[in-house]
């Protein structure tokens, strides 16, 4: 056998074990995803060690042994057989099924556990995506998000980590609770209902933005954790530095509007207007004059440029813009300052 695949199985054993950690772990791992045969051999190890955990469990009750032990305690008269020898017998007989339906349960368990890989979506700057989780559940994830999941819900929780702004339609399971984390000690909890949650890692609030059914919105404050409620056509800014809340009553037609493709500015202040073309075209705003901020707008756009949005507020507010630097090079984030 070729010395390098040798060393391959043996690493499988000891990673099916759980003997191995960080680096090794991380290499293992990528081994098994590299190709569908590297994926084969790695079933076939995992299949060799079940195989063995059974015969363990069969060489350990060793069911004839059992019934003679019975046997040989029996009363001079045969006719007559104690009741404690019979339950022996009975249970020598009922024991091993007993223990290989264990055996089994608990490589069920184990095999399941294993499969359940960690996943990660992400989203390029300027860019959205949608995709379906496991259990049914859709979500929207928008620029420059990134969501966990792991491949199957095992546990009676259907637990996702959110860091950037994700829109979900949860799939109804009254049995198991739906838990977004953020990377910002909060969380929000719902068993099957339609909401928006932003939490990019870099900003200062998180928000939460309800349309249908009902969720419980888990946050820091002080040293504990503590739990509001909100209702549809409700939206809730917490405070990270703060840990304060602040509850509004919105339509959602402008917080959710990205998940379509669009910007709906609904009577929406300069900085929410700015934010929300920041997340859009991957620019970063420099607001100059901090009394502009009074300024509030209105109106849709879908697949208008930045530059003819931003026309928009000249006219309508007597807001000037000018790059910072040249968007026609390519880098990381485009900076416009306004004054």
């Amino acid at each position: 056998m070729d010395e390098s695949l040798t060393n391959i199985e043996q690493r499988l054993f000891d990673y099916y074990d759980g003997k191995l950690k960080g680096a090794d772990l991380y290499e293992i791992k990528s081994w098994i995803d590299a190709s569908d045969e590297n994926h084969r051999i790695a079933r076939r190890i995992y299949s060799l060690l079940l195989a063995l955990d059974v015969h363990d469990a069969q060489r350990e009750i060793d069911t004839e042994k059992a019934l003679k032990k019975v046997k040989g305690k029996r009363i001079a008269n045969r006719r007559v057989i104690n009741w404690w020898q019979w339950a022996q017998r009975a249970a020598a007989v009922l024991f091993l099924p007993l223990v290989m339906l264990f055996v089994w349960q608990q490589t069920r368990i184990s095999q399941d556990k294993l499969l359940a890989e960690t996943l990660e979506i992400r989203t390029n700057p300027g860019m959205t995506t949608s995709l379906t989780l496991p259990d049914g559940t859709l979500v929207y994830l928008n620029s420059g998000s990134v969501l966990s999941y792991p491949s199957k819900f095992l546990d009676d929780i259907r637990s996702v980590t959110l860091s950037g702004e994700a829109y979900f339609e949860v799939a109804k399971d009254l049995q198991r609770r739906f838990i977004v984390h953020t990377t910002q000690q909060s969380a929000v909890e719902v068993y099957g209902t339609h909401f928006n949650i932003e939490a990019y890692e870099s900003d200062a609030h998180i928000t939460t933005t309800l349309t249908e059914g009902k969720v419980g919105f888990l946050y820091q404050k002080g040293t504990g954790m503590k739990r509001t409620m909100l209702s549809p056509g409700q939206k809730l800014v917490y405070d990270v530095a703060t840990q304060e809340l602040t509850r509004y009553e919105t339509s959602g037609k402008s917080e959710l509007s990205w998940k379509d493709g669009q910007i709906i500015f609904d009577n929406t202040p300069l900085p929410e207007a700015l934010h929300m073309l920041g997340k859009r075209f991957n620019v970063d705003f420099i607001v100059k004059n901090s009394g502009l901020n009074k300024n509030r707008f209105t109106g849709t756009f879908t697949t208008q440029r930045l530059e003819k949005i931003l026309k928009y507020f000249e006219i309508s507010s007597h807001i000037r813009w000018r790059y910072l630097n040249d968007p026609n090079i390519n880098q990381e984030k485009i900076r416009i300052e306004i004054y």
